[in-house]
């Protein structure tokens, strides 16, 4: 492939992601998304793509596999790790809270093992002093 040929079908790439992008902005989403995937699929580390594909896209887990392409394929790309951040923070502090009431559960079922052992050592004790 020649220079002006790989100039020429990045240019026709970034006037597709354009088309997309106008889509999007017109509440046309299912062509978006057709031209967004036939974009990725030709190049599936077009990061621009990948990422306007995170907006297009109906659920949150759909849009965070495209902010991880983005980046995978950019690791310094702010705007993907800001919104993946942005997506994952609720579920970062549930899982926190998670970690936190097992401690505690665990610690008191430790404790409620320590008691019955206790408990049974003294019954144990107190029957055996009296035969």
């Amino acid at each position: 492939m020649t220079a002006q040929s790989a100039a020429d079908s990045r240019h026709a790439r970034i006037d597709r992601l354009l088309d997309a992008v106008d889509l999007l902005r017109e509440d046309r989403r299912p062509e978006a998304i057709r031209i967004l995937r036939e974009l990725i699929r030709e190049d599936g580390d077009f990061e621009d793509a990948w990422l306007w594909m995170s907006v297009a896209v109906d659920s949150v887990d759909q849009s965070a596999v495209c902010l991880d392409n983005v980046l995978r394929v950019n690791p310094a790309n702010a705007a993907a790790a800001g919104a993946l951040s942005r997506m994952r923070g609720p579920e970062l502090q549930l899982e926190q809270q998670r970690k936190r009431l097992r401690f505690w559960r665990d610690l008191a079922y430790g404790a409620m093992w320590l008691l019955v052992v206790t408990l049974l050592y003294t019954l144990l004790f107190t029957f055996v002093g009296m035969g």
